[in-house]
This record gives C-alpha cells, structure tokens and sequence, in this order.
C-alpha cells in the first residue's frame, strides 16, 4: 500500500514539473505561445531582417554642443549664470534632446564618410560624398566645442575630466572633499555612450562625433599646458590614453585653435603663434586631424594668407556657426556650418516650424529659473 502512495505521488509530481517547465522559459519569462515555441526545444525568436540601406540624397545636419551644465544648483547661481544659461543645456535636457534625435529618425554618421581627399598630378581634391545609412533615416553629425574643461567650468558647472574606469570604460571624474566621483550622466560623451548601449541603432557603423579642442587650459581636463610642471609628462599620459580609447569608441578630433582667438580679427603673428602652438602642445595628444572648428563660427575663408596656412597644417575640412546644413567643396577644402544647440537655440527656435525637435519636451524651465 505504502508503495502505490508513493509511485502515486512521485507521478503527480514529475507531471506538475513538466508543466511549469513548458509553460515558461527560464531565459526570457515568455509563455509558449508568446514565445513562438511549438514544442519542447528552443525558443524560435523572430527574425529580424537587416534595414535596407541607401544613399542619403538630401541635406546632411550638423549640430554642436558645449561641456554639459552637470550641476545647475551652482552654475545658475555663479557670476557666469548667463553664460551658462545662453550657450549650454544642462545633463539633463541633453539626454533629452538625445532621444529627441532617436525617436525623429536622425542617426549619428561619421565625419569621415562624408568626404574623401585625392591628389592628382599635384592637386589636392576635397569632395563630399553622400552617406549610405538605413532607408528612412535623416544623417545627422555631432560636435563638440571647448571639451577641455576650463577652469571656470570646472568650479562651476561641469565635471573636471574625462577617465578611463577600473572595467576599462570611458567616465568623468568629478572632484570632491571625499576624493573624486565617477560618473557616466553627467559629460556630453559619457551620456552619449550610455545612450548608444541603450538605442545602437541610433549610431551608424560605429559613428560618434567630433571633439574639438583648444589648448590654453590643457585638454580633456588634464594639464597639458603647464609645460614646466613636475607631473606634465604624467598628466600629457593620461591624456593621450583618454584621446586613444575615445578614438577605439568612434570618436574624432577637431582643432578649435590653441587659446580661441576670433581668428579673422587677430594680427597675422599671433595668427601663426596660435596655429604653431597648437600643432606643438596639442597635436602631439591628439593625434593627426585634418579638422578645424573656428572659435566663435568665425571662419577666414575670405582671408585667403590666412586659410593658406591652416591648409598648409593639413586642415580640410573648416566648420563655422549657421543653419547647420552646409556642406560644401571649395577644389581644395570643404566647409561646413553647424547649428548650436542651447540656450540661445530654445528661445530662438521654441515657435518656430523648422526647429530639430520639440523644445518643449526638453527644456527644463524650473532648473533654468535658479538664482
């Protein structure tokens, strides 16, 4: 009798097993018919077809940022409120504005594929080239400006620096009484790379953006030049390891003059002074660019001594401030404009039909009332 209870029992209990074990999947939490699972074996997932991919026709957008405002509670209070307020857009608004981009059907093109450099018999020839990206989609490039880390931004508003962690990933570092804080929501390309892992379909082959430089308050938020100081050939280390992983990630770099001159307006000495400059101090950590992003949108294209010599540094390509659309050969450069996104972008295009994306659904009015 003993032995028929048993077997009963163990019967019931192996068929209750089998049912739990078909009806949902450790590895996703599906029921079977959700699943698409016809029988007991693998989970059969849909297929997912690759995007049909195209030559871009249209007009290509090009948007730049400045370092992101991580901690308004002090930069809206500090004498350079209104600095703040006009030129950047806080952490915040530019996760934002990120997923703006996503959800309007931009993606992030590389530079580099927009155009190609020749010489034939003696000629360097420029030319733009059309992008190929998935079919329905807007290209869209991305920039930096003055992601060096001055030291006002530094005191009042931004992180101080850009790091490699202890897993090996890009973060910023932060300062503090207890030693430094790590983060990765708080800079314009750390939230960017965060935004990517989430959304990969939102880069193309990879692409990130452009990080333009300057050279008179270091770069990257390290030293650089302090040319006589005890730790320049340690911190000029750590620098070129930051510019060296940020390239692995996609990125690229730009010049934006050593000390961000209003390049059209300054004598022809201090001109050359700047360019040399910075081909000695900052070059060296960021490596061979043929990229230059003017200070203030101010382009020398009309003064033609001037842009001689900064194609004879090996620039090609020369991006000013504008609607943010132009892309266009000159034989033996190309010049592009950029459109600032800001501050002085959300008042000015808040109304009006033609803005990017809606700024209503990023701009932070309570953070922004700070005083």
């Amino acid at each position: 009798m003993k032995k028929i209870n048993i077997f009963f029992f163990l019967s019931i209990f192996l068929l209750v097993s089998c049912v739990a074990s078909k009806k949902s999947t450790p590895e996703t939490g599906l029921h079977e018919h959700e699943s698409g699972q016809t029988g007991i074996g693998t989970v059969q997932y849909p297929v997912v077809e690759p995007p049909v991919m195209v030559h871009y026709e249209g007009r290509i957008l090009h948007i730049f940022f400045h370092p992101l405002v991580a901690r308004p509670e002090t930069a809206f209070r500090s004498r350079f409120r209104d600095h703040f307020l006009e030129w950047y857009v806080t952490a915040d608004e530019y996760k934002k504005i990120l997923y703006e981009l996503y959800i309007n059907d931009y993606v992030l093109v590389d530079i580099n594929e927009l155009y190609s450099v020749s010489h034939i018999d003696g000629i360097k020839r420029v030319v733009s080239q059309k992008p190929l990206i998935p079919e329905g989609k807007k290209p869209l490039v991305l920039s930096i400006d003055d992601l060096s880390y001055y030291d006002f931004v530094r005191r009042y508003a931004g992180v101080h620096k850009l790091v490699i962690d202890k897993r090996g990933n890009i973060a910023a570092w932060t300062d503090n009484d207890d030693g430094g804080e790590i983060s990765y929501d708080l800079d314009v390309v750390t939230s960017l790379e965060e935004f990517i892992k989430k959304h990969p379909g939102f880069s193309v082959r990879g692409a990130r953006g452009i990080i333009a430089v300057t050279g008179y308050e270091g770069v990257l938020g390290y030293r650089t030049h302090e040319l006589d100081a005890p730790d320049y050939e340690e911190e000029k280390e750590n620098a070129i390891a930051v510019v060296n992983k940020l390239k692995e990630l996609g990125w690229h770099f730009a010049s934006h003059s050593w000390g961000h001159p209003n390049m059209p307006n300054i004598s022809m000495t201090w001109f050359t002074n700047d360019t040399n400059r910075w081909d000695r101090e900052v070059r060296p950590i960021v490596g061979d660019t043929d990229l230059f992003i003017y200070p203030f949108g101010s382009g020398v294209e009309a003064q033609e001594d001037r842009h001689r010599i900064l194609r004879n540094h090996g620039f090609n390509v020369f991006f000013g401030v504008g609607a943010g659309y132009t892309f266009s050969e000159r034989q033996s450069y190309i010049y592009s404009d950029r459109r600032n996104i800001d501050g002085f972008y959300f008042r000015t295009f808040r109304n009006r039909a033609d803005r990017i994306f809606d700024i209503e659904n990023v701009i932070d009015e309570e953070t922004r009332r700070i005083r």
